[in-house]
């Protein structure tokens, strides 16, 4: 935005003077070219970034479900403990028996999701540090374009449109 600002003001600035104005339709596509490149290069890093996220929750799709059924499967019992009928020395027998039936269960659900959350931890950090490499690609090659096509259009206002600045295409 800044860099539209300043060049706003040079054309401004040139264009009461009158001089090498010529230069301006030859320049002005090009600047734009190289910022509508920028925001196609950023999209498509952050469509990559998304695409990535999703495949990634895809790919977890089954063992979260797998460690819910689990779940259900160990607290389903338990929960029916207190739908005995009867006294709560059956209802608290119940909690024991089971308890103890369910006890290892539970802690290896327990090991298997930290796992996971690690597992899928990581798999978020590389896409994001992928995504991160790929928005300072865009903005290296925007910064670098946008400041020779820029240095060429000043040399175009300072000097006139030659061959030269024609041909270089920044």
């Amino acid at each position: 935005m800044s860099e539209n600002l300043k060049l706003m003001e040079l054309m401004v600035y040139q264009s009461k003077s009158g001089e090498n104005i010529e230069c301006f339709p030859v320049h002005l596509p090009i600047l734009q070219d190289i910022d509508t490149q920028y925001r196609i290069d950023y999209t498509k890093c952050w469509t990559d970034r998304q695409s990535g996220a999703s495949g990634i929750e895809e790919r977890y799709t089954l063992p979260r479900d797998n460690l819910s059924s689990t779940a259900y499967d160990i607290c389903g019992p338990l929960l029916e403990c207190e739908q005995k009928e009867g006294s709560s020395q059956l209802v608290f027998e119940c909690y024991e028996k089971v308890g103890a039936e369910k006890s290892n269960s539970l802690s290896n659900l327990s090991l298997d999701g930290a796992q996971l959350a690690r597992e899928i931890a990581e798999d978020f950090r590389r896409i994001d540090i992928i995504a991160d490499a790929c928005y300072g690609e865009a903005l290296r090659v925007y910064t670098n374009d946008r400041t020779e096509a820029q240095s060429d259009l000043n040399f175009c206002l300072q000097y006139g449109l030659t061959d030269t600045t024609a041909v270089t295409g920044y």
